[in-house]
């Protein structure tokens, strides 16, 4: 009878899985790709496969040994800037400038809660995979100076055409939209910033991200400039209301659906970026001991047959469940109480249902940033984090406060500095960095009025500049 409650949930969840979309992840088309432009990369991406137990256990070593400290006490947290590319009518799905902020403020918070373990939904980790909850110390913001030495919000914008509509992946890295002579935009120096395109996949349905790693540029691979994470512009960010639009993915097994908006597509697409695998190994459902197959490559995640969809519930008391790859003969490989890795970041289940990295997982990521990593000069600008006006000469240290109200506003502003005058010039600038306001008279005030209801809806800094140093302030016009 214990068992009928469980039976109904799978019953009821299979029923619906074919009207909601199914995780899928790029990884596989661009190995294809790859392959497909010189074949010798098969045998470079199974030599990377096999390598990725010893790059995770000597960083363990070398943490042990002293030789190297937790990437969390010596690394600064990575830049990263978001490449929004929709249409007028995407573009207002998502909830304009103030939806788009709000999801790139709430992922780089996702993004940190889950690289450091420190994510509120790992209460639900069954007690047999405690063990196997690890943090990869790695940390993440957003980009507030660009290329250029502007101020950026964390994300730049472009609106294309509605008959364009998106993007296809006629090169399996969807290229096109990382390139602003193809209707994109250009990657920021990919030595220095995380770049994310946030774009609509105009094929394969089902794609939630695309991810190039750093080993697949160069040579006869991709261009490092094409380095970065495509994702699917309706699954970046975290839900801050009912009414935002996302993609949803299944039913939980109270009924309610379930939906792809709790920022974990990035989480896994960044573990990609970071080159660990799927936890099933990408092997058409092999089980390690039928050839020489390696699964992911990774010892702590359990031999998996295939990818895990949806959010299905648990039958192992302190584990998940078991799969094809449960017995190798009569040795249990997935072990009484563990399971499948059906709740790791690096599976096909939905956001509701992953909730860790495991440490040898963890270990792999942390050593890509660690000194001679392969995105360990990601770590080493950290006044990318920084607005400019902030580099040399910090608000505290000015004898200055200003103050912009209202914000939002629909057109009008006013501006008020307190402290003794010595205000030398106000500058407006948008999104772009192009300066659209400035008043520099040879008397300035302490008090302002500005009109703005000319100029387009969206998001502009005002820089107020002293003779000891500027203030930069961010506003929204509706």
């Amino acid at each position: 009878m214990k068992k009928a409650p469980l039976l109904l949930a799978l019953l009821f969840l299979c029923s619906y899985a074919h009207l909601h979309a199914q995780r899928m992840c790029g990884i596989e088309l661009t190995r294809a790709a790859l392959i497909a432009k010189d074949p010798s990369w098969a045998q470079r991406i199974e030599q990377q496969r096999a390598s990725q137990q010893g790059i995770a256990d000597k960083y363990k070593q070398s943490l042990k040994n002293g030789a190297a400290q937790r990437t969390a006490t010596v690394a600064s947290p990575i830049p990263v800037i978001f490449h929004v590319i929709v249409t007028s009518a995407q573009f207002n799905q998502i909830g304009g400038y103030a939806g788009i902020q709000q999801r790139i403020d709430s992922q780089i918070a996702v993004l940190n809660r889950d690289y450091n373990a420190q994510n509120s939904d790992s209460v639900l980790i069954p007690y047999g995979w405690k063990t196997r909850f690890a943090s990869s110390g790695i940390h993440f913001g957003l980009a507030h100076t660009a290329p250029n030495g502007w101020g950026t919000p964390g994300y730049e914008l472009e609106i294309i055409p509605s008959t364009m509509d998106g993007f296809s992946g006629d090169a399996n890295d969807y290229s096109d939209a990382k390139h602003a002579a193809s209707g994109g935009l250009d990657a920021w120096d990919v030595s220095k910033y995380l770049n994310i395109w946030c774009i609509n996949f105009t094929d394969y349905n089902g794609l939630l991200g695309i991810t190039v790693s750093k080993s697949q540029c160069g040579g006869a691979g991709f261009p490092f400039d094409e380095e970065g994470v495509c994702v699917n512009y309706q699954a970046f960010g975290k839900r801050a209301s009912t009414h935002d639009d996302y993609i949803a993915c299944g039913y939980s097994t109270d009924g309610a659906p379930d939906y792809y908006d709790l920022g974990r597509t990035l989480t896994h697409e960044i573990g990609h970026f970071f080159e660990i695998w799927h936890t099933w190994g990408d092997d058409g459902g092999a089980c390690p001991w039928s050839g020489s197959d390696l699964d992911d490559g990774l010892a702590d995640t359990p031999p998996e047959a295939d990818h895990k969809f949806y959010n299905y519930p648990d039958t192992i008391p302190g584990g998940t469940y078991y799969d094809a790859c449960h017995y190798d003969g009569a040795i249990d490989t997935q072990l009484t109480t563990y399971g499948v890795a059906s709740l790791d970041y690096m599976n096909y289940t939905d956001d509701i249902a992953m909730h860790l990295f495991t440490p040898d997982q963890a270990a792999m990521m942390a050593a890509q940033v660690a000194t001679g990593g392969e995105n360990n000069t990601l770590t080493q600008n950290p006044t990318l984090l920084n607005w400019p006006a902030n580099a040399g000469v910090t608000e505290q240290e000015l004898d200055h406060e200003v103050g912009i109200f209202p914000n939002p506003t629909t057109g009008a502003l006013s501006i008020g500095i307190t402290g003794i005058s010595s205000l030398q010039q106000i500058a407006i600038t948008n999104i772009l960095g192009e300066q659209v306001f400035t008043n520099s008279e040879a008397r300035l005030h302490n008090f302002y009025s500005i009109d703005l209801s000319a100029m387009s809806k969206g998001i502009y800094f005002v820089r107020c500049t002293f003779a000891s140093g500027s203030i930069t302030r961010k506003i929204l016009l509706q």
